[in-house]
């Protein structure tokens, strides 16, 4: 079995790591695990545990499904959280409403359903985890974050690629591995 997952790889610029660090600054009495830039990436679906007999048949289908989508860019804005502002669990960088991301998604849908896998009809919210918070004692200093990174354009990139990931669980947190690349069209 393997813990996988298809999503976008996402370099953090120059800028956006000068944001993660004054935010790490103004954070940094609270106990949060913060993401290494090589692991951000925005989660297209999910899979989780399957056999690896079926994982050649994911990547056939990818291929066949990407191949006339072309290359587009997005621009990340702003800073959130996941559950709430008063249980904070993720700290994340959203991404700016995308037609291209959308359409790029259900055509990731339309495979992983076609494989057998039930798609979860929940609102699409794009966004680059930043930070896995484990206890917040001061919510005021969330809230000052969120508030001075409102609307703050953070990057903007190229997707090239789609990737088909395994993730890796360990001590130190997720290690996430390649098992296929699916280049879009420049």
């Amino acid at each position: 079995m393997k813990r996988t997952f298809i999503a976008i790889k996402t370099p953090i610029s120059g800028q956006a790591a000068e944001f993660i660090q004054n935010i790490k600054f103004a954070l940094k009495n609270e106990k949060i695990k913060w993401v290494e830039d090589w692991n951000t990436h925005i989660t297209l679906f999910f899979i989780g545990d399957i056999d690896e007999n079926i994982i050649d048949e994911i990547g056939n289908k990818l291929t066949d499904n990407l191949e006339e989508i072309k290359s587009f860019n997005l621009i990340c804005e702003g800073v959130g959280v996941f559950k709430n502002i008063y249980n904070p669990k993720t700290l994340w960088f959203g991404i700016r409403q995308s037609e291209n991301l959308v359409n790029l998604k259900l055509a990731v849908h339309k495979v992983i359903s076609s494989c057998g896998f039930k798609i979860e009809e929940k609102d699409f919210k794009p966004h680059l985890t930043i930070g896995r918070m484990k206890f917040i004692k001061n919510k005021d200093k969330i809230k000052n974050v969120l508030e001075k990174y409102k609307g703050v354009e953070i990057q903007n990139f190229s997707i090239n690629e789609v990737i088909f990931y395994e993730s890796k669980l360990t001590p130190k947190g997720p290690v996430y591995e390649v098992l296929k690349r699916f280049p879009l069209i420049t």
